[in-house]
C-alpha cells in the first residue's frame, strides 16, 4: 500500500474574523481541505508558511492579512533557557516534591492569569467556508501505461489508504518502567516521580535474554576515555568537564528527590489512527478541555462540544508512518498527556514529522493555573524534541505555529531561545534577533536581506502540468485532464496561484481532487 496525500484546494480568499486582533472582517488566508497526507508532504507545507487545524490546512496572505503571522521554530538541540523558565520548572518540581504548594513567588505568577491566557491566542479552530467533497479514498487508484493518456499517470494501482477517525488502532501501548533501556534515549520522564508511555513499535524493547543496553552516551564516554588510557594519560587526574557546564532543560527536569509527593506521568498517544489507549481517555480528555475553554477563554459550552473538540484537535489528515531511523512512537498525530496522581492534569496536541514536532495546542487543568503549565508543556515538548534527535539525527526543531510581532500578546513566543523565523517570499530561515528591527518598522517584511535570493521553490513554467488530479477514483496528470475533462482558463490560473502557494516540489506529490 502506497501512502499518499489528497487535498482540496480552496481557492476563495474572503475575509475572516482575526482570532489576534478580534476585527471580524480583516484576516486573510487561502486553504486546503487534507483528505489524507503524508508527513513528509506536510513538512513541506509548513516550511512554506501552511499550518494546519485539524483536517483544515491554511497559509495567512501576510502581505494583506491585519496581523500578519509568521512560521517560527525554535531549535531544539541548541535551546537556552531564561531565567523565568528556570523558575517555572523548579516551581513544578517544588511541587512534586511537596514543599510548599503555593509560596509567595508562586502567589504572583497565579495573579498573572493574562500571562497564561495569552499562549494559545488564536491558535483556535480556523474552518473552511465550503464544505469538503465526499471523496472514497480506498478505491481510488493510479493508473500506468505507455501512451499519451497514461504516461502521465503516476504510481501503481493500489488502493490509497485511509487512516480513519473512529477505529481503533490493535497495537498495544508501551509503559517504560524502571530499569528498562532499550528506548531511555525517548524517556523525557525517567526521573523519581515521573515516568513515560509510549506506543512503541513492534519487536522493539528488552530483550530478558540479554543484559541491559548501555546508553549511548555513556558507551560514547568509554570509548573516549579508553583512547585516553592508551595514549598513556592518566584519567584519574582529568578535570570534571562537567563541573562548570551550564545546565541544559534536561538537568531541571530531572532535579528530583527520590521520594516525591505527587507523580507526574506523561503518555504519548496515538489520536489518528485511534489508539485504545485514546479511546479509553478521550472523554475525560475532551471534559478537561471543555474545562480549560470556559474558565481560561470564556467559551460557552456551545464551542466546545465534542465533535467541535475532536474536528479541531483529535481529526488529522496526518498518516500514520514508522521509519526504521524514526521514532519508535512513529510520524503523526498525537497527544501527550499529563497525569497527575492518576487524574488527567494537561495535554499537549502534537504533530511528530520529519524533522520536527510541530505543537498545534496545549490546555490544562485551570485549578493548576499558578503552576504555569503553558510554558511548562513548551518546556518539555522542547526536551521531547531533543530525546527524539538521539533517535531520528534529522529531527531538531520545535514548532511553534505562528509568530505574530503586530500582537503583543503573542511575542512570548520569541521567548524560547534560539528561534527562526520563516521569510515569506524565499521561505528561508532567520534568527527572530534579526528580524525583530524589520517588523518593528512594517507588520510585513521580507526577512532575507539578500535582494538577489528567491523562492528556489518557485513553479517553473511547464510545472502546472504535472499535478496530480484525481477525477472519478482515477488519478492523471493535469496535461491530460486538461485534454480529456477541462480546458478552463479559470482553472488554469487556479492552479498556477496554488502550485506557488504549496511550491512545485510539494504540488508533484499532493492528488488535487477537481
Amino acid at each position: 500500500m502506497m501512502s499518499v496525500s489528497i487535498i482540496e484546494y480552496y481557492a476563495e480568499h474572503e475575509r475572516y474574523k482575526c482570532g489576534y486582533c478580534k476585527k471580524p472582517d480583516t484576516s486573510y488566508s487561502h486553504g486546503i481541505w487534507a483528505h489524507t497526507m503524508t508527513v513528509s508532504d506536510y513538512q513541506d507545507l509548513i516550511d512554506r508558511g501552511w499550518r494546519r487545524s485539524g483536517k483544515y490546512c491554511y497559509k495567512p496572505t501576510l502581505d494583506v492579512t491585519c496581523c500578519p503571522s509568521y512560521t517560527i521554530r525554535c531549535k531544539a538541540l541548541d535551546f537556552k533557557l531564561t531565567k523565568s523558565q528556570k523558575k517555572i520548572l523548579k516551581r513544578i518540581n517544588k511541587f512534586l516534591s511537596g514543599e510548599a504548594e503555593q509560596d509567595k513567588d508562586d502567589r504572583r505568577m497565579s495573579t498573572s492569569q493574562s500571562y497564561e491566557q495569552i499562549e494559545n491566542l488564536g491558535e483556535q479552530f480556523v474552518a473552511p467556508k465550503q464544505d469538503p467533497q465526499m471523496i472514497n479514498v480506498h478505491n481510488v487508484t493510479f493508473s500506468s501505461g505507455s501512451n499519451e493518456q497514461d504516461d502521465s499517470a503516476i504510481g501503481d494501482t493500489s488502493p490509497i489508504p485511509y487512516m480513519c477517525d473512529d477505529v481503533p488502532e490493535t497495537s498495544g501501548d508501551f509503559m517504560m518502567e524502571k530499569g528498562e533501556t532499550s528506548l531511555k534515549s525517548l524517556q523525557t520522564d525517567s526521573v523519581p516521580g515521573t515516568s513515560t508511555v509510549l506506543p512503541v513499535k513492534k519487536d522493539m524493547g528488552p530483550d530478558p535474554n540479554k543484559a541491559p543496553c548501555k546508553k549511548a552516551k555513556l558507551l560514547r564516554r568509554e570509548r573516549r576515555l579508553q583512547k585516553l588510557k592508551d595514549k598513556g594519560i592518566d584519567i584519574t587526574t582529568l578535570p570534571d568537564i562537567n563541573k562548570n557546564k551550564e545546565k541544559q532543560i534536561e538537568d531541571f527536569i530531572n532535579e528530583l528527590p527520590e521520594n516525591v509527593k505527587h507523580k507526574l506521568e506523561i503518555k504519548l498517544v496515538r489520536t489518528t489512527p485511534p489508539s485504545g489507549e485514546w479511546l479509553a481517555s478521550a472523554k475525560q480528555t475532551h471534559e478537561l478541555y471543555v474545562k480549560y475553554q470556559m474558565k481560561v477563554h470564556g467559551d460557552t459550552p456551545d464551542k466546545c462540544t465534542e465533535p467541535k473538540f475532536k474536528e479541531f484537535l483529535v481529526h488529522s489528515p496526518l498518516l500514520e508512518e514508522h521509519s526504521e531511523v524514526g521514532p519508535p512512537s512513529g510520524y503523526g498525530s498525537f497527544h501527550q498527556q499529563y497525569w497527575l496522581d492518576g487524574k488527567m492534569l494537561a495535554v499537549g496536541v502534537i504533530d511528530i514529522l520529519p524533522k520536527c514536532v510541530s505543537s498545534v495546542y496545549f490546555f490544562y487543568d485551570p485549578d493548576y493555573m499558578h503552576l504555569n503549565l503553558g510554558t511548562y508543556g513548551a518546556l518539555r515538548e522542547i526536551a521531547f524534541t531533543r530525546n527524539l534527535h538521539t533517535l531520528c539525527p534529522e529531527l531538531k526543531y520545535y514548532y511553534l505555529g505562528f509568530y505574530i510581532h503586530s500582537c503583543c500578546k503573542m511575542r512570548y513566543k520569541g521567548n524560547f531561545h534560539p528561534s527562526d523565523l520563516l521569510c515569506p517570499e524565499t521561505f528561508k530561515w532567520f534568527p527572530i534577533e534579526n528580524c525583530l528591527p524589520k517588523l518593528n518598522s512594517s507588520p510585513y517584511s521580507r526577512l532575507d536581506n539578500d535582494i538577489d535570493s528567491v523562492d528556489e521553490n518557485y513553479p517553473k513554467q511547464g510545472d502546472i502540468n504535472f499535478i496530480p488530479i484525481h477525477y472519478k477514483g482515477s488519478v492523471l496528470m493535469y496535461k491530460v485532464y486538461k485534454k480529456k475533462v477541462s480546458k478552463s482558463r479559470r482553472n488554469s490560473e487556479e492552479l498556477d496561484e496554488y502550485l506557488r502557494l504549496v511550491g512545485s516540489k510539494t504540488a508533484k506529490n499532493l492528488v488535487l481532487v477537481r
